[in-house]
């Protein structure tokens, strides 16, 4: 009985929750003015209601072209889309801007998104990096362009799963410490912006009066996050995407050694070495390549991995490289007597 009582007020819950989400909306009227339909627009965005904002601004570009402010209403759109993580209607939107209105001083703006689309499109390593590479392609074809930029972006940790599950679990009392965004991953942040919103009180009186209650719009605030310069996010988006594609194929290399294909390992270590040396993936693969090499007896080549390997700095497992160098000079000097000895016999 309880339990069904507990079903029923959670149902009841969602359904005023709903309620009030729909609770304010203005319906799109064709007779309205330019300026009306950017304020209401600009009123929603505020108030990160991203999806009726992006209604209005669709029709201000529809039925207002012609306006100073289209190209702003066109970025603004794209917005909303990157805001609420479609990421590849905003890329659409943002190449929309750049096709349209390449005078627009919003262009370099959009460019730089575009990168962020991709780059938060990239997904673990072990699936396909279409949009990894992508995010590369991008990163490259802006710094063709411009040496540096002037943009900068408020960003703030992402939680990790576990931690918002560890927060829900504690009713919110646990909560994730606060860490700069620039002193994380990239991949590990999202993009903010300042927003107009209301308290829990507020909510809950709204809530309880069914929408009746609307509580006046708060200022602009601006949530916790980083000021971060957009040279250092274009540079951590190149360093992060080659760095996952180096993992990508260093994880085959290492697969491949694991079901003793050798010339695969080699082959797929020499992309790494070759392709991705700046990454903390290449000392790795130049150590593998010279396993590989070992196992197929191929000494002369695996010294040459093993001492390449060695004038990295970032290499871990030096000692063990020494003692296996160690080993194949010892068998290398063995074979050396051998072929005396039959030579002289």
């Amino acid at each position: 009985m309880v339990i069904q009582r507990f079903k029923s007020i959670l149902i009841l819950s969602i359904l005023l929750a709903f309620l009030l989400n729909g609770c304010g909306r203005v319906r799109v009227d064709e007779s309205w003015s330019a300026a009306d339909l950017w304020a209401v627009s600009l009123n929603y965005f505020e108030r990160e209601r991203y999806l009726d904002a992006s209604e209005f601004l669709t029709s201000f570009s529809l039925n207002h072209s012609g306006s100073t402010l289209i190209d702003s209403a066109q970025y603004m759109l794209a917005e909303c889309h990157f805001m609420m993580k479609e990421y590849i209607i905003a890329e659409s939107e943002y190449n929309r801007l750049m096709r349209n209105f390449p005078e627009s001083s919003l262009f370099d703006d959009a460019w730089f998104k575009i990168i962020l689309c991709n780059f938060y499109m990239s997904p673990y390593y072990q699936l396909d990096q279409k949009y990894t590479e992508r995010a590369v392609q991008a990163v490259r074809d802006f710094l063709d362009e411009y040496s540096e930029t002037d943009i900068t972006v408020r960003l703030a940790y992402k939680s990790t799963n576990w931690e918002n599950i560890r927060q829900v679990l504690t009713l919110g009392i646990w909560r994730p410490g606060h860490r700069r965004a620039d002193e994380v991953s990239l991949y590990r942040t999202k993009v903010v912006l300042p927003h107009r919103s209301i308290t829990f009180g507020q909510w809950m009186l709204r809530f309880f009066t069914i929408g009746l209650y609307k509580p006046a719009p708060s200022e602009l605030k601006i949530p916790p996050s980083t000021l971060v310069d957009g040279d250092w996010i274009v540079e951590q988006a190149l360093m992060e995407s080659r760095s996952q594609l180096a993992k990508k194929t260093y994880r085959s290399a290492e697969l491949y050694y694991k079901l003793k294909k050798y010339p695969s390992t080699v082959i797929y270590c020499g992309t790494v070495i070759e392709q991705f040396e700046e990454t903390q993936w290449a000392p790795k693969a130049m150590k593998l390549r010279g396993d590989a090499n070992f196992k197929m007896h191929k000494y002369d080549e695996a010294l040459s991995s093993y001492q390449r390997y060695l004038l990295r700095e970032d290499a871990v497992e030096k000692k063990a490289v020494e003692d296996r160098i160690d080993e194949i000079n010892t068998i290398l000097a063995s074979v050396s007597r051998s072929a005396e000895l039959e030579e002289e016999e």
